[in-house]
This record gives C-alpha cells, structure tokens and sequence, in this order.
C-alpha cells in the first residue's frame, strides 16, 4: 500500500527501501563512467545527471511546486541479504585528516565564465561518483545497520541514506513503544532535542534572504529589552553569535532556571545576572537558552511566533506533514516513538518531555521520511525540487565553522550555526545531534561536497547515541573507503562509558563522611527564605523525619538530610548544602548541585 505524499508516492512498508544490486547509474542500463564524461559540456552532464538520479529509485517530478517529502520506489535488493551479523573489526589505518574547510552550497561565482562551469561540472560529478559509491555498498549497510541495531538493544528505530538528490535507503526497526504492538514506519514522530537547532537556523537563513534580520545586525536591534551580563555583549551579540553558541555564558546557561518553575521569558531576562564563564565570542558553551532567544529575537523581528516562522518557512514548503513544532502536537500524534531508559536491566518506556520553555532549540518532533526532505533541502542548497526556502549562500552560512570547539588526533572541531563541524578525508562533515535523556537520540549528519546524508533516530538513551553514531560511521567508511575501519558500535559503547565514568557535574557527598558526624543544629535554625540574584529565592522548611525541604522559586522542592554538623545531604544527587550558622541562626546556604560550571550557587537569607 502506498499513500501519496505531493503528486508522489511514499511506501508504507516498514521494511528497507533500497536500490537492487544490480540497478545501473545510467540511462541506458550499463553504469556511467563519469571520468569518460569529462570533456562533456555542462547540458550532456545534465542529461546523464537525470538518468542517474532516475535509477536511484528516486522519482523526479516536473512540476513547478513539488513536495519536498522523499518519493522512494519501493525496491529491495533482488536476493535476501544475508542474516545480520556484527561488523567486524578492521585494522583498515584511519585516513589523516586535514584542516576543516568552508562548505559551499553552490559553486563560487568566477570572473571567468568557463571557470565556473568547470567548477560546476566539477561538483555535478563528485556527487554522481559519490552517489554511485554510496548505492554500491547498500546491501553491506544494510547488513550492518540491522545487526547494529539488534546488538544496541533499542525497541525502535528508523535510518535514511540520502545521495544524488534523493533516499537511497530507508528502513525501520523494532517498536514504538516496549509492551505494544505498533511498529516504527516512516512517519513515526521521534523528539529531535538538539537537532531542532538546525530548523531554526534554517528558518532565520529565509529571513535573512527576505531582509527580515541579518546574521549580523544585533538582536537588540529586533530587540531592545535583549540584555547579559557582559555590557558590550548585549549591545553587540548578534543572530549568528547566540546560534553559534559563543555567547561567553557557562555551558547550559538557563537550563538549571527550569527546576525554579520560571517561564521562558524570565529565564532569558535572569541570564543578565550570570557571570560569563569566557570572554564573548572566544569559546563554544551548549546553551538552549541562549539559541531560544535568538529565536525570540527572531519573533520580535517578524511579530510571528517561532513555531508559525518555522512552519511558514521551512515544514510547508517542503512538505513536512508529519512534523510537530508543538508538546500538543507530539502528544496528539498516533504514531510517536516513546522514549526509553535502561532500568535494573530492562527498557522501560517513558512519558515524552515536554520541551516547550526551549522548543527552539529542542522541541521539534519529525519523521524520518520528513527528515529526508529536510536533509535533501540542507544539501541542495536550500531548494528542493523547484522549492527554494532560502538562497544558496545565506543558508550556506549556517555551515560554516563559527566557533572552535575542540581538537583531537582525527582533527579540529567547530561549531557553526546550529550545527557541529569537522573534516572528515578532506570533506567537511556537519553533523547536528539531539540526545534527550528522558529516553531518545537522533543524529543528522552532512557531507555536503558530496551531497550525501544519514539519518538515525532511536527511541532508547543512551544506547540510541551510541546506535546513531555508530551507523553513521559505518556508511561513512563503507562510501569512502570501501569497508569500515572497525567495530564501529562497540567504539562508541567504550566511550560511552568512559564518558559516564569521567561526567563532569558537582561532586558528590558518600552516604556518610569518614569520621564521626557533627550532629546538626535544630531545624529552626536553618528554616527560613534565601536568594540569589541569578536563580531567585529558595525556602528552608522543615522535612520527613529529621530532614529539611528546599523549594527551588515556585518549582521543585529537594529534599536534604543531616550529614556533618552544618553539611546537608541531597540523597538523589549525594551533592551537599552547606549552611553558615552565626548566631544561632543561619545566614546563607550554599547549594552545590547550583554551583556547577562556575556559577554561584550561595543564596542569602532574606528573611
């Protein structure tokens, strides 16, 4: 059964959707040899262009306005493929990797006219070859993928190659949800967390082609009441700066506000009393808040909602209709991937998160078939068949490096705009992630030159990251070099784990201190109400048994027991509050689990 989807047709089949073995690059049957091609003038590459997209199992339409959704015909390789195993490891060296380039969404313009359509037909025949590559090593993929995702142990997940204009495969796995029977297709919702970046940057690049903001006009231009800490940050941070995450705020800046019960305008206000952690526009710092007001800015700029500009500019255009930009919309979905965790040794399937306060920056839910017309939009320089949402070199911004992020032995890493950057055999890679830990993990990744991109969503976490990124790397190593370089899924279960072990956060208090503990004062002593200019107030009051409660604004409430003396215990966290008593009564409270990344978190009596 097929459902038609722009004038097109989408296969319902949950199963893979992949090019046979056997079908050819050109129009006549036989492969095209692109290197016998290279004298051809631009308008015979076009013509074998056409027929090489034709045999990808990708039906062009030629109408004005298409759907931008993925149209795949429904074929498979014409012999079953062997039963999934594990991919083996190899001692393949990895390639060296040289310094990140500048991606180009379209060939750079040249005073010479023959010089441009060279570059033209350079890029039109880098991708037929790519395209070509990625086609040829399907059945080994396919192979791996499915034995990848049995050895994960996430219920469900869904995986889309998309080269030379089009999905060249697509396949769903396991369940929605663990304890039901609904499989994952192809419309399945999947929260995209940190991959809704990604959309909003690519609705501010049709703004800044409309002349609605520019990337470097200042959002307090859009925005006067937009204010930090840092004087000539306010005045001078720009659409660009907050979305490349350079802002000089610590790491996660406003996302400890939400446990205080504060709405997303008064947690974007408070960030004018945090301290900078780095001086603006030096170093790279994960802040959904900080991209969520860009978006506000956005708002103001437009007197349009997020969710409407997001909708108006990029999910219509291209026929998105799955997509939900709201909870509502998530929770209203019939066919949505609930997350999972690990617990006591068995998944269990959770609540989706509401992620509203920073939907921005992670509130975006999608398909993998809308994720397709998504990636091909990335790709194709911000059109796609016939549908532009933004120009070529506006959206071509929202890839290039903006912000040093890290270097290791496989190369530098910079942040650009919503999305992370490296080079990967001499090709920028942009890759865009979005773990949330409530149970689910997508990654998104570009390689533009190329015009190849992999998609993997996964309802599990963090077995779902792992999942993501090892199949990522695998299809990577299987175009570009013909077999991959190692046990790719174990790779990332290693590291994992050591990422686990090493996780930075604050220390925790062992369940009893090493020598014999002080007893506490009495709990009058510490009752009463606190605050902090950056976080607000917290209220003292007395708890269960011989504890204490601490109610973070008008939000959560922590609940603290005696430890040594003064030094109060989180037994969730083990992290500690420690009261200074002078007089008889306590003066401030310092509470560790808000003092991370070098915030303050000691709050003043008040009462």
């Amino acid at each position: 059964m097929e459902r038609a989807v722009g004038g097109e047709s989408l296969p319902e089949a949950a199963g893979p959707v992949v090019t046979r073995p056997g079908d050819t690059m050109g129009a006549r049957g036989e492969e095209t040899d692109v290197r016998s091609r290279w004298p051809a003038t631009v308008a015979i590459l076009a013509v074998a262009l056409a027929g090489a997209l034709g045999g990808c199992g990708v039906r062009l339409s030629s109408s004005p306005a298409p759907s931008g959704r993925p149209s795949v015909a429904a074929t498979a390789p014409s012999a079953s493929p062997p039963p999934a195993t594990s991919p083996s490891p190899s001692t393949m060296p990895a390639s060296p990797s040289p310094p990140v380039i500048s991606p180009s969404a379209a060939p750079s313009a040249s005073p010479d006219p023959s010089a441009g359509e060279t570059a033209d037909l350079e890029a039109a025949v880098r991708r037929l070859e790519a395209a070509a590559a990625v086609k040829r090593m399907l059945p080994q993929f396919d192979q791996l993928a499915a034995g990848m995702v049995a050895r994960s142990g996430v219920p469900g997940a869904a995986v889309a190659v998309v080269a030379g204009d089009g999905a060249v495969y697509v396949r769903c796995f396991g369940l929605r949800r663990i304890g039901r029977a609904e499989t994952v297709d192809k419309d399945t919702l999947f929260q995209l967390g940190g991959v809704s970046q990604g959309f909003t940057t690519a609705m501010m690049a049709a703004l800044v082609g409309e002349g609605e903001i520019d990337w470097d006009r200042p959002v307090r231009r859009a925005w006067p009441g937009f204010r930090l800490r840092d004087r000539w940050a306010s005045s001078e941070a720009t659409f660009r700066d907050l979305t490349a995450m350079r802002s000089g705020l610590p790491a996660h800046a406003g996302s400890e506000l939400t446990a205080f019960g504060y709405d997303r305008a008064e947690i974007i206000r408070r960030l004018r009393y945090l301290e900078p952690a780095t001086a603006f526009r030096t170093a790279y710092a994960p802040q959904d808040a900080v991209v969520t007001a860009a978006a506000v800015a956005a708002e103001r700029a437009t007197g349009r909602s997020w969710a409407r500009l997001v909708r108006s500019r990029l999910v219509e255009p291209l026929g998105m209709a799955t997509t939900a930009l709201t909870y509502g919309e998530l929770l209203a979905a019939t066919d949505r991937a609930d997350p999972h965790r690990l617990v006591d040794g068995s998944m269990r399937p959770g609540t989706p998160p509401d992620e509203s306060l920073f939907a921005p920056s992670r509130g975006v839910s999608a398909s993998v078939a809308d994720l397709v017309a998504y990636v091909r939009m990335q790709l194709n320089g911000g059109a796609v068949g016939g549908v532009r949402v933004a120009p070529a070199e506006v959206l071509a911004e929202t890839l290039k490096p903006a912000t040093p992020m890290a270097a290791d032995l496989s190369g530098p890493t910079a942040f650009a705009l919503g999305w992370e950057t490296r080079s990967f055999d001499g090709r920028l890679v942009a890759r865009s992630s979005g773990d949330l830990e409530a149970g689910s993990s997508v990654l998104v990744t570009l390689v533009p030159a190329d015009g190849v991109g992999v998609v993997v969503l996964a309802n599990a976490y963090p077995q779902g990251r792992t999942l993501a990124a090892a199949v990522t790397a695998t299809m990577l190593d299987l175009y570009l070099e013909g077999a991959p370089g190692e046990d790719w899924l174990g790779h990332e279960q290693a590291l994992s784990r050591e990422g686990e072990a090493g996780a930075d956060g604050p220390r925790p208090l062992p369940p009893q201190p090493e020598t014999t503990p002080a007893d506490p004062s009495p709990r009058r002593v510490y009752e009463g109400v606190y605050t902090n200019r950056y976080y607000g107030r917290v209220t003292v009051r007395p708890g269960p048994g011989d504890g204490l409660r601490v109610r973070l604004g008008h939000g959560a409430t922590l609940r603290y027991v005696p430890w040594n003396g003064d030094v109060w215990r989180e037994p969730d966290s083990g992290t500690a509050a420690v009261f200074t008593v002078r007089g008889g009564r306590a003066v401030t409270v310092r509470l560790a689990l808000l003092a991370a990344g070098g915030r303050d978190g000691r709050f003043a009596r008040r009462d």
